[in-house]
């Protein structure tokens, strides 16, 4: 076979030209994606929610592992989340940034024993756009 058999009147290779093409469909759907999205997408306020997923005994106190999960489409910045109880005087742990679709972790230390994860009641009281 002839290396010339193998190209278009141009020069090129045919295999070439196919994935020129391809690329430039890949591309082009890309950008229609990224254009609908960014004109008509619909995107989710941060949708918050503070768990307590460990508590351990410590010297002094008990230390309660806090997960701050983001189910939201936008990212939230300096969250605070608050822990109140009966028996234990209020806590607050602040949260610098959460993506959206992300988890962050922290803790409490409460002080005294007693104070089982059912006492400990948790609030998300806000949040800004970062």
């Amino acid at each position: 076979m002839n290396r010339k058999e193998n190209k278009h009147s141009n020069g090129r290779p045919a295999l070439e030209w196919i994935v020129g093409v391809i690329s430039a469909i890949v591309v082009l759907g890309i950008l229609t994606f990224l254009g609908y999205e960014a004109l008509f997408g619909e995107a989710r306020p941060p949708d918050l929610l503070a768990t307590i997923d460990r508590a351990d005994d410590i010297e002094g106190g008990t230390l309660f592992g806090v997960t701050l999960s983001n189910r939201g489409d936008q990212a939230a910045a300096e969250i605070t989340v608050e822990a109140t109880g009966t028996n234990f005087p209020r806590k607050e742990i602040r949260f610098d940034y959460v993506p959206s679709h992300a988890v962050r972790r922290g803790a409490f230390m409460i002080e005294g024993s007693g104070v089982s994860a059912e006492d400990v009641r948790l609030h998300v009281h806000g949040y800004v756009e970062p």
